[in-house]
């Protein structure tokens, strides 16, 4: 074998085999809101931006959804608020700065750069 060459791997009629058969996982479709549900959730979320497990329960009974699709819900409005505010959380700001992180894909803006500095400055 030359340097660089990979050795070669066997394939056998069981590993064929088993990559024919296998089944990969469905993913589960996507939750259809009704607009009765949507804006229940969204008069909830106006009272309270974070559900205790019983309130997520009555809302699961009375909508007719599972726990889990009000939770995730609630999650990705949350998520959804957080990114549209803009703001940045001090510790990313100075990753950004040094060019370590960015989920963005907006760069800094000026004063986010100036915020960054300062808190690198401060040793922060």
């Amino acid at each position: 074998m030359l340097f660089g060459e990979r050795p070669r791997t066997r394939r056998t009629k069981v590993k064929d085999e088993l990559i024919r058969t296998a089944v990969p996982e469905e993913k589960r479709p996507r939750t259809a809101f009704s607009i009765e549900q949507l804006a229940r959730l969204k008069r909830e979320f106006a009272e309270n931006k974070y559900l205790t497990e019983q309130r997520r329960q009555a809302l699961s009974k009375e909508l007719g959804l599972n726990e889990a699709q009000i939770k995730i819900w609630f999650q990705n409005k949350r998520a959804k608020i957080k990114k549209a505010s803009g703001q940045k959380n001090p510790l990313a700001l100075q990753l950004m700065a040094q060019g370590l992180y960015n989920h963005s894909t907006v760069p800094l803006s000026k004063d986010e750069l100036e915020q960054a500095a300062e808190l690198q400055a401060n040793g922060i």
